[in-house]
């Protein structure tokens, strides 16, 4: 089961690098209200980026997880 370690480590590191970068949006925003605009921006910019980066691989994790989960029964209306 390669694949599935493989997997496994791909999502744990999807998810550090994306709290991570929560984080590091977080003190931008605190930077920039502190009133320093410069870094406080160039924070902020370099973050949202790296997140914009990560919405596509966390979207083809959920897509993958909805495609093996069985299918539910919907009651009758």
């Amino acid at each position: 089961m390669p694949n599935n370690e493989e997997l496994n480590r791909q999502a744990r590191r999807t998810a550090f690098l994306t709290v991570a970068l929560t984080a590091a949006l977080v003190f931008g925003i605190m930077v920039l209200v502190s009133g320093d605009w410069i870094p406080g921006t160039i924070i902020v910019v370099a973050t949202l980026i790296g997140l914009a980066e990560q919405v596509p691989v966390i979207r083809r994790f959920c897509g993958a997880g909805s495609s093996r989960s069985p299918q539910r029964h919907k009651p009758a209306h």
